[in-house]
């Protein structure tokens, strides 16, 4: 229905221009702003998580993501980029409203993969530590705008990737998995607390262990 509306738009916006150019501009202005609201509206869908609750661990939260961070840059994981942000619900930036840090994993390899990120957070519950981490997917605004286009299907949609893009996907995700748990691990044996107990299973279209 976008794409209708889109090229509704634009093409009486082309013709206009050429007959009476103020409703064409008119025309024109009113497809690109369907165009943006199309790209900046487009939800972040959440493809993967893994979530634990970590006991008396009050206040371990920056600890725990610069231990994560170290053991990401100690795999020599090619490409990866690895930013602190704070984001809303929506897990993207905002002005409004509530926060919370992520640290954030992108994979650079490419253009194929810069659509899924991985939002990693440590948040106190209490006297405990809330830790998660959610793979997500959201297409730049340049593939957006490709979708719009006649005949163009979503290249990199999680649920049309091949062979190879998905062992590449799942390497990269379990990789930050494994990094994570390893830092959850150190922080749980310095609680003296049993880290064989954590449920080490993600909740996914991947599920990873």
């Amino acid at each position: 229905m976008t794409k209708l509306i889109v090229y509704f738009l634009l093409f009486f916006g082309v013709l206009f221009i050429f007959l009476y150019r103020p409703a064409g501009i008119l025309f024109l202005a009113a497809g690109l702003l369907v165009i943006f609201v199309f790209v900046s509206g487009r939800d972040v869908e959440i493809l993967e998580r893994w979530t634990s609750l970590i006991r008396e661990a009050q206040g371990q939260g920056d600890k725990l993501m610069l231990a994560t961070k170290e053991h990401v840059v100690a795999t020599k994981a090619p490409s990866l980029e690895m930013i602190e942000e704070a984001v809303g619900p929506s897990l993207s930036k905002t002005t409004f409203g509530e926060t919370r840090k992520f640290l954030i994993v992108i994979n650079k390899i490419g253009l194929k993969f810069r659509s899924y990120k991985i939002f990693v957070n440590a948040n106190d519950y209490g006297n405990n530590l809330f830790v998660s981490w959610y793979l997500t997917y959201k297409p730049d605004w340049w593939q957006s705008v490709m979708l719009l286009m006649p005949g163009v299907k979503e290249a990199f949609n999680p649920r049309d990737l091949n062979l190879f893009d998905q062992q590449d996907l799942t390497a990269y995700v379990t990789n930050v998995h494994y990094c994570f748990l390893a830092a959850v691990d150190r922080l749980l044996l310095e609680l003296h607390q049993d880290p064989t107990k954590l449920d080490r299973r993600s909740r996914g279209f991947l599920g990873i262990s």
